[in-house]
């Protein structure tokens, strides 16, 4: 939809307006008593009836006795900027120290009470910080598909996540600046966690001379999909994603002689390959 935009006011002070579709005005319940907010995402300029995620929230702890892990990551990714957390006891307290300084990149405990924490992002996220760390990650999952040593699998694999949380949280607070790619750099990232969970139990599970090929195999597939990532060359890419699924293909149908992991590795690195193609396409 194209809409003309109309200059108002004196020319030292000149301001622009644009209308709104009467059938989205309507349907999201809109009047000249209500006001719509407004937000800037790359080059582009959303319009919500209502504000977005909030900037602070409030959780009883007790609620997620079993789940506190996945309860922080969840707004941290979503982009909440406070959480006041009630506890109900010093085991989740630990718990949540643990969590924060392991995880949550710029999230700290500003003010802790008897049974009342405030945990509080000191950091501004940037496009800028999104995409070198993304890099970082690429850089650190080829690292960890060498590595031997279970300290350091462990250390990576810890890192990592780290990282696309981070990397998470900015592209849903930011965006992307062509909106309609900012979910498919949200999955990637996704995939790029599996992944990194996949590698970890493989390489841990990695005692047998049968897993050496197909390791090698893992490493130049992950390697391609990132320099894809960052140079995209059609042919290379046909290439690697028919690799990746004759591989997986190879695997799911001799499964007594290949590790599942290595198996499930093809089969995210195949998908993950369909991810970078959306993203990159139109520049190649």
């Amino acid at each position: 939809m194209e809409k003309r935009i109309t200059a108002q006011g004196p020319r030292d002070r000149k301001s622009y307006t644009i209308t709104l579709p009467i059938k989205w005005v309507k349907q999201v319940g809109l009047d000249k008593s209500r006001s719509a907010f407004l937000e800037i995402v790359g080059d582009n300029v959303v319009i919500s009836p209502s504000k977005g995620t909030p900037k602070r929230i409030c959780i009883k702890g007790e609620d997620y006795r079993n789940c506190t892990i996945k309860i922080m990551q969840g707004l941290y990714r979503l982009g909440i900027d406070e959480v006041s957390i009630t506890t109900y006891d010093n085991k989740q307290v630990e718990e949540l120290i643990e969590i924060i300084s392991k995880k949550l990149i710029g999230f700290e405990i500003v003010e802790q009470k008897k049974e009342q924490i405030l945990v509080k992002d000191i950091t501004n996220e940037s496009s800028e910080g999104f995409n070198v760390i993304m890099r970082r990650v690429f850089l650190l999952l080829m690292e960890l598909s060498e590595s031997e040593d279970r300290q350091k699998i462990a250390a990576l694999d810890q890192n990592i996540k780290k990282l696309i949380n981070f990397c998470q949280r900015a592209i849903m607070k930011s965006g992307h600046a062509d909106f309609r790619r900012t979910p498919i750099y949200y999955l990637m990232l996704d995939r790029l966690e599996k992944m990194c969970d996949e590698l970890k139990w493989a390489l841990r599970a990695a005692d047998n001379k049968k897993d050496i090929e197909i390791q090698r195999k893992t490493r130049a597939c992950l390697r391609a999909a990132y320099e894809l990532f960052y140079d995209f060359e059609n042919k290379k890419y046909a290439y690697y994603q028919y690799r990746t699924y004759e591989l997986f293909k190879r695997g799911d149908g001799n499964r007594k002689r290949f590790n599942l992991h290595w198996i499930n590795l093809m089969r995210i690195l195949n998908s993950l390959l369909g991810d970078i193609f959306m993203l990159r396409y139109s520049e190649a």
